[in-house]
């Protein structure tokens, strides 16, 4: 039997481009939804990726706050520490402020270094010295400066104040100045070489400092130290810290036993008042006391204030 043999069918222009157009609508569709899934895709991708950044950020927030807490608490306890210690840290300079107590000892220090730097005044001020005491006559002499509210400085001799050691403590207790006047008095031994005139000064400092504790250093060449005092024992003294003092108004006293050295003090006093401090040298003698009280009276009276020297100042010496 034979097979029937099937007709094509046959497109005509119109289908054909029907179904051109409906194969360009399915293309189109697919096209717009694919891109569709993609972007919403993209976006998702996008929005887990700026997630993760946000969240990154804030660990990375977290890290570097919890680090400035770290860093804060540890200064806050290093200002403690220092605050305990009494240091204040500023500008990585330490700071160390006494306690109440060392505040109270540093201050009287400082009063004390200041009263202690006097300097050698000119105007209505004399500085009373004697020379070669102690005698029994000195506890006399200083009666009596105490009745003048006179204070006085005693360059004294080794031998005298072994005598007289309660007199030596007694000036010291009143307030007034020793020094050392050496051991013999004799030109021949005290100058015959430096190194003697030191070893007399300093046995007659030694003998200060044992008996009153003070350590003195202001030492009055016997006679004086002009022509004595020659560069070699100049640069003795100086080696021992010794202060070479001498006088500018001289009363010879121990010439003018009657009285009259009062008006020879007196009338220097008055030529060099204002120009010059005024350094009066006496004794510590019997004719010097039974006049002394004159010369006191006539200081008293013209406004004179009668001080003692000290270590601080720049000594007078003769010119």
């Amino acid at each position: 039997m034979k097979k029937t043999p099937r007709k094509r069918l046959k497109l005509t222009r119109l289908g054909k481009i029907t179904a051109g157009v409906l194969i360009l609508l399915v293309m189109l569709l697919i096209y717009f939804l694919l891109g569709g899934i993609d972007g919403k895709n993209a976006e998702a991708g996008k929005g887990k990726q700026i997630t993760a950044e946000s969240k990154m950020m804030q660990n990375e927030g977290e890290v570097n706050k919890s680090k400035n807490e770290t860093i804060l608490i540890d200064k806050e306890k290093n200002n403690e520490i220092d605050s305990n210690k009494g240091i204040s840290s500023r500008d990585n300079h330490k700071i160390i402020e006494p306690s109440g107590d060392k505040k109270k000892k540093v201050k009287h220090t400082a009063k004390k270094q200041s009263n202690e730097q006097a300097t050698l005044k000119t105007g209505k001020v004399v500085y009373l010295t004697f020379d070669d005491g102690p005698n029994p006559v000195s506890l006399d002499i200083l009666k009596l400066l105490k009745t003048y509210n006179a204070k006085a400085t005693f360059f004294m001799l080794e031998p005298n104040m072994r005598k007289n050691p309660k007199v030596v403590k007694k000036m010291v207790k009143e307030g007034h100045t020793v020094g050392v006047h050496g051991v013999t008095h004799d030109v021949s031994k005290v100058y015959r070489s430096p190194s003697n005139f030191v070893d007399e000064m300093k046995q007659a400092i030694g003998f200060i400092q044992e008996t009153t504790n003070v350590k003195t250093n202001l030492v009055r060449a016997p006679y004086g130290s002009k022509p004595y005092i020659t560069p070699p024992f100049q640069a003795a003294a100086d080696q021992e810290d010794f202060i070479l003092w001498d006088w500018n108004i001289d009363s010879i006293d121990w010439k003018l036993t009657n009285g009259e050295y009062i008006q020879k003090v007196k009338q220097q006093t008055m030529e060099l008042t204002d120009k010059e401090p005024l350094i009066v040298l006496m004794h510590e003698k019997d004719s010097t006391l039974a006049h002394l009280e004159d010369l006191l009276t006539f200081f008293k009276e013209e406004g004179y204030e009668m001080e003692a020297l000290n270590e601080t100042m720049d000594p007078v010496q003769l010119k």
